[in-house]
């Protein structure tokens, strides 16, 4: 196999970035979005100034909103087009492990990373979801690949690209920048050991990535002083950081997951015994190890942030960036052996089977199209729309759904009841009202529409992504 892969090398590399670029495009054409999602697309369902004054009111950097805009302006205001915004990164991220990987790592290297970061748990999801996860992704594995590069070629072109990348990191998501904060700790540990005189132009990058990350540092002071109040992550104990370690490997078919486990335990076993036995005898398997220990040392930090925080303001999908600096290191160590190659390309084939599988029922199970014409029929200008149960994610969701078709009026969400009624009173217009799957009016609420002589009939039945609701027309 070594000598056909290094006969057909660019063929099977374009081959591959065009292969696993499709798998990520063949999961974006459909109009299901969920609360963050759906968050996201309406915040950009305004004009540049809008977006800007929007995106600093929220708790996030502004890059991924900005970059969203101005695709939808020039590609139209879809889901698919939103999403495709998504996978670019991630195509991206594909294409550096095809060139920058391949060059410095080899063939055997640079295929198990682009199948590992296609394949293996949360890349699907994340790669297509309409938030910032696959920007900052891209961001940060890019940052520490490049680290790697100013190791081995300390040229202007590496640290400048360093640099550009660890940035653009920061603007994309705080805890982006912080897995970055891990690569160039690492970096510096390795050079004050072995190349000392490189310390200085670690410092002069370390100096520019501050002057040009302080505009985005003042926004994000500013938006954690609100934090507490925004926030309402659970928190951290001994079982859900366990919960966390385990996150990179849960593919959603209990099977799969345990290959995952397996084969990054087994790439922990070949490491430890290339130590014992003294067989670690260059910077090559010392940065793997330590794209490994990024994503640990992103949940020890994040773990600790919140302790001392009165708020949570950690999750689980925060890891996603460090997750493919992971996966790297998996793929450092598993091509070092044709034996290994060859069984990490099987296992890793079986696991992207279940993979896929669970993502195309994901984006796929649930159609939004029967929701979105009932609106486009039914919805008046001016209409007011209240939800009884999952307030924030009826309020973000169905309301974006009036906003894809321009034929459709916009539904205004108004909280709490009494406030709905009284502006659809005002208004002269309709109040229409969702019921969650498994939730009812309560006493109050079922008070307040008698008082006020109106009744509820029901509609429409939706179900789109991964939500279940009745839709009630409130009549006098």
């Amino acid at each position: 196999m070594k000598e056909f892969l290094e006969k057909n090398e660019k063929k099977i590399i374009f081959t591959s970035f065009v292969l696993l670029s499709a798998v990520y495009l063949s999961l974006v054409w459909n109009n299901n979005v969920w609360m963050d999602e759906a968050f996201t697309a309406s915040l950009i369902h305004t004009d540049f100034h809008g977006v800007i004054e929007r995106s600093m009111a929220d708790t996030l950097p502004p890059l991924y909103n900005i970059i969203l805009k101005l695709a939808t302006d020039l590609f139209g205001y879809s889901v698919p087009v939103m999403k495709i915004t998504s996978v670019v990164p991630m195509m991206l991220t594909l294409l550096i492990g095809a060139t920058v990987v391949r060059r410095r790592f080899g063939i055997r290297t640079s295929l198990l990373f682009m199948l590992f970061i296609t394949f293996m748990p949360l890349f699907m999801y994340f790669g297509v979801e309409i938030r910032m996860y696959s920007l900052g992704f891209f961001f940060a594995t890019a940052s520490g690949i490049y680290a790697y590069e100013c190791v081995c070629d300390p040229s202007f072109k590496n640290w400048s690209a360093f640099t550009a990348f660890s940035v653009l990191a920061g603007y994309s998501h705080h805890f982006a920048f912080v897995a970055v904060g891990f690569v160039y700790l690492y970096l510096l540990i390795y050079f004050v050991f072995f190349k000392r005189e490189r310390i200085k132009s670690w410092f002069i990058c370390l100096l520019a990535t501050f002057l040009l990350y302080l505009p985005c540092l003042v926004v994000t002071l500013k938006q954690f002083s609100r934090v507490s109040g925004y926030f309402s992550m659970p928190d951290i104990d001994v079982a859900m950081f366990l919960q966390y370690c385990m996150y990179p490997y849960v593919v959603g078919v209990r099977p799969a997951s345990v290959l995952c486990a397996l084969i990054m335990l087994g790439c922990l076993a070949i490491f430890a015994y290339k130590v014992i036995k003294k067989r670690i005898d260059g910077p090559e398997e010392i940065f793997a190890i330590c794209s490994f220990t990024v994503y640990y040392g992103v949940l020890l930090f994040g773990t600790v942030v919140c302790a001392l925080m009165d708020a949570n303001i950690f999750v689980d999908r925060y890891l996603f960036f460090s997750t493919g600096l992971l996966w790297l290191f998996a793929a450092i160590i598993l091509a070092g052996a044709e034996g290994t190659f060859r069984g990490a390309l099987v296992l890793t084939l079986i696991i992207g089977i279940c993979s896929y599988s669970v993502e195309y029922r994901t984006e796929y199970g649930r159609s939004a199209d029967e929701e979105i014409a009932f609106l486009r029929d039914n919805i008046s200008e001016g209409d007011v729309y209240y939800s009884i149960g999952g307030h924030e994610e009826m309020q973000n969701c169905i309301p974006f759904y009036t906003y894809l078709d321009k034929q459709t009026a916009e539904l205004t969400f108004v909280y709490p009841l009494e406030e709905a009624i009284k502006e659809s009173n005002e208004r002269g217009t309709v109040l229409w009202i969702s019921v969650l799957d498994g939730f009812e009016p309560d006493n109050e609420e079922i008070r307040l529409l008698e008082d006020n002589g109106l009744t509820m009939k029901k509609m429409a039945d939706f179900e789109f992504d991964r939500y279940k609701c009745e839709m009630y027309r409130v009549d006098r």
